[in-house]
């Protein structure tokens, strides 16, 4: 498949950057609703946004930001905590059972599994994913959205959606 290149990037980025706040909508809609679905038909629909933000999120372009960061005040992360920890709440209530699973972090390391919530997974997706959102309506420099999206994409929110892909598979007949 030959490359074609617009404006510094390839057109898959390009369309990696347009579906990515769609499907990140999409998921967020569906986390807002789950108090009306039942768990079976949750872990089912959250295995399948999941695999399609993935598959985006995986394609956003490497970019520079155009600033230097952005500092997290202390109410900013109170608030972040706090829907945090009513979010994963709920979440454990609908999983129920299926909510714990044993994981080891560094698979190339011999180490003891830890014990993991989906519910705690599904969380942080969702809060790292409304941050992005917020970011695209803040009017941010586009070098900086598309820098974050991919920057919290890769060094946090990849790893629980790995691990929640791996076990919604995994329950997804038992739930």
């Amino acid at each position: 498949m030959a490359l074609e290149w617009v404006g510094g990037m390839t057109a898959d980025e390009l369309n990696a950057i347009e579906r990515f706040p769609v499907i990140a909508e999409e998921f967020c809609h569906l986390i807002d609703d789950c108090d009306n679905a039942n768990r079976k038909q949750l872990v089912r629909e959250l295995a399948m946004h999941l695999a399609r933000l993935c598959e985006v999120a995986v394609r956003l372009p490497q970019v520079d930001p155009a600033t230097n960061g952005v500092a997290h005040a202390p109410e900013i992360v109170a608030a972040h905590t706090e829907e945090w920890t009513k979010l994963s709440g709920s979440l454990r209530q609908i999983l129920g059972p299926l909510d714990g699973y044993w994981e080891v972090f560094d698979p190339t390391q011999k180490e003891k599994p830890i014990f993991c919530s989906l519910a705690i997974d599904i969380a942080e997706i969702y809060l790292d994913l409304k941050d992005a959102l917020k970011l695209l309506k803040s009017g941010a420099a586009l070098n900086d959205i598309h820098w974050e999206w991919r920057f919290d994409f890769r060094s946090h929110w990849s790893k629980h959606a790995a691990s929640a892909l791996r076990v919604m598979f995994l329950i997804s007949d038992l739930a």
